[in-house]
């Protein structure tokens, strides 16, 4: 008696889906017959895992089958951008790694890149640094080049007042 009920609600299904398609443009029904037939199979693998006769694994990826095809399309739009974007910072990391490799600089170019005289204590060259570095590391919208001749310029003068 069940088979019948699911028999006969398929076949008003089909029927209504059939009335729909036949008041559609050629566009249109195109949309709508995958569209159907999407969720169709979607409808077949779910009827068939709660009978047991498919894992509910395989019941879950079709019901997800839509989701991955409205990603699938959303990824197809923002593929130029995401070119763009890579493009920009490959080249952006090119031209910052080539002068951040290690600045060589003298004792009085250090001095005033940290705003210090050459009195200054260890704890001022220190406190001078930790300043700077928190305006202007990369991480907070500084960049690479400025970050590397902070430190170059914080090494060479602790070397120098340890030494």
């Amino acid at each position: 008696m069940a088979r019948i009920i699911v028999l006969l609600a398929i076949a008003f299904l089909i029927y209504l889906f059939l009335g729909a398609l036949k008041q559609r443009s050629p566009q249109q029904r195109k949309q709508l017959l995958l569209r159907g037939l999407l969720f169709a199979l979607i409808a077949a693998i779910l009827l068939l895992a709660a009978t047991g006769r498919v894992h509910w694994v395989m019941a879950a990826l079709a019901a997800a089958l839509p989701f991955v095809k409205g990603l699938f399309g959303l990824l197809m739009r923002t593929l130029p951008f995401l070119q763009v974007l890579l493009k920009h910072r490959q080249s952006s990391s090119e031209q910052s790694s080539a002068p951040s490799s290690n600045p060589e600089i003298d004792e009085e170019e250090a001095w005033k890149i940290l705003g210090l005289n050459p009195e200054a204590s260890r704890e001022d060259i220190i406190k001078a640094h930790k300043r700077l570095i928190q305006k202007l590391h990369p991480d907070r919208g500084g960049n690479d080049y400025l970050a590397a001749k902070l430190n170059a310029a914080r090494d060479l003068l602790l070397d120098k007042k340890k030494g």
